[in-house]
């Protein structure tokens, strides 16, 4: 077989691996799968967030529980843009698990319209975005770009993420407010058998775990 007859061979094979992948689900090359336009870092100009699919596939899962439906499962990241600039790019299991588990697969429901808001009353932006926790809850992380550009979690008390119930299949979600300086959101307590709203406040650079009221 002559030299161009085996490349010819290779592309066809090549092509033909390749259709196959996308046919089954997987997406081939990387997939923006939701994006959000705003002043993301306060200098008056508007930057282009981003969740992209590094590898991975889009998929209906049709098993009886509560993580079912349509999704995108695999490894993503969080990128920023400045029109054709790129400002930060990070992987998304770094930013949710910053103390492990950052290579475990994550799967982000279909669609993933992201929830942006002004979290810790700085005058700039902010959004969250999360996993699903179990039936009661989905875990929400709060980030941020900072002024030179970056990513960058807006850190809880203890490290802790964010369970809401009643978010339903949503990756990010308006049930996390900020009104009047104060941080709230609602979850189901299993030990008292009833919904919890609980409340931080922003203080020497993270939310602050505020008592209950009475």
């Amino acid at each position: 077989m002559s030299y161009l007859n085996a490349l010819i061979m290779a592309l066809v094979l090549w092509f033909s691996f390749m259709a196959g992948a996308a046919s089954a689900g997987h997406a081939p090359t990387q997939v923006v799968i939701a994006s959000a336009q705003a002043d993301l870092d306060g200098d008056g100009r508007s930057e282009t967030l981003e969740v992209v699919l590094v590898q991975g596939r889009r998929f209906l899962d049709p098993e009886p529980w509560c993580g079912a439906g349509d999704k995108w499962e695999g490894t993503f990241a969080l990128r920023v843009r400045r029109g054709e600039a790129l400002l930060d790019q990070r992987a998304w299991g770094e930013l949710f698990y910053p103390s492990g588990n950052a290579e475990e697969l994550a799967f982000f429901w279909v669609p993933l319209t992201l929830v942006l808001a002004d979290y810790n009353g700085d005058g700039r932006p902010d959004f969250n975005l999360g996993a699903y926790g179990s039936c009661n809850a989905n875990l929400y992380r709060l980030f941020t770009l900072t002024p030179q550009g970056r990513l960058a979690e807006l850190p809880v008390q203890g490290g802790r993420a964010l369970a809401v119930s009643g978010a339903g299949r949503n990756n990010s979600t308006p049930l996390i407010r900020a009104e009047d300086g104060v941080l709230s959101h609602t979850y189901y307590d299993n030990t008292r058998g009833r919904e919890i709203t609980a409340r931080y406040r922003w203080q020497e650079g993270r939310f602050i775990l505020l008592a209950p009221k009475p």
